[in-house]
């Protein structure tokens, strides 16, 4: 099982209704619901990409793209117009670039997010309606926010332990951690100038979650 806890680096400029709260707001989550679906018409409208296989998913300000294109300019493309939303703060591509014959489980991915959001849902020590859970293929992505580190890396836990899931990949932002932030234009820049950088190329690791089962919380079954 491998985990990937991604520090957040964040713009300095916020939407209007996106002021800084402690943990999810109704204004942030409306921020991210126009993000996403300013973000799938444009790709709707790109003419001469193939972005049908490419799924978004905005949650606090950070734009997941996963999904499949069939050529690395198409999943440039898709970070290049997931940045084209004013209230994106952050866009994480974990595109495959695949053939379109490649089949992706919706099944199985959707009974993996069903699982993950019980056992978050279950945990009194996890406020479960500040993560998003996204799967695909075995590989389980949370969003939100998180409290404490600890509470963060209780919920990649809960992830982890669901059947077939390969990988927990997070991003989420812990309330009370300073954030470094970063140049929004030259990412986008980046983006669609051909020289899309990856998620966490430059970003520095973070050591895998603790067990919680032996922390103080109580035992994860």
């Amino acid at each position: 099982m491998k985990f990937r806890l991604i520090p957040l680096f964040f713009a300095l400029t916020l939407s209007a209704c996106a002021a800084i709260q402690p943990e999810r707001s109704i204004g942030r989550d409306i921020d991210d619901t126009n993000a996403s679906l300013s973000i799938k018409a444009a790709m709707t409208r790109a003419e001469g990409y193939a972005l049908d296989g490419v799924d978004v998913e905005v949650t606090d300000g950070i734009a997941l793209l996963t999904g499949t294109a069939p050529r690395e300019e198409d999943r440039r493309q898709a970070e290049c117009l997931a940045w084209s939303a004013l209230a994106v703060r952050a866009v994480e591509n974990e595109v495959t670039v695949a053939d379109a014959s490649t089949l992706r489980d919706g099944a199985r991915d959707s009974w993996i997010t069903q699982q993950v959001r019980g056992r978050l849902l279950r945990d009194r020590s996890v406020r479960s309606v500040n993560y998003n859970v996204e799967a695909e293929n075995g590989r389980v992505f949370l969003l939100g926010v998180a409290r404490t580190r600890g509470e963060l890396e209780r919920a990649a836990q809960h992830a982890s332990l669901v059947d077939g899931v390969t990988e927990v990949v997070t991003f989420v932002r812990v309330v009370g951690e300073e954030t470094t932030p970063i140049a929004r234009g030259q990412r986008q820049a980046a983006a669609c100038g051909g020289e899309a950088i990856p998620a966490n190329e430059s970003l520095p690791s973070l050591e895998p979650p603790q067990d919680v089962r032996s922390s103080t919380f109580t035992p994860i079954d």
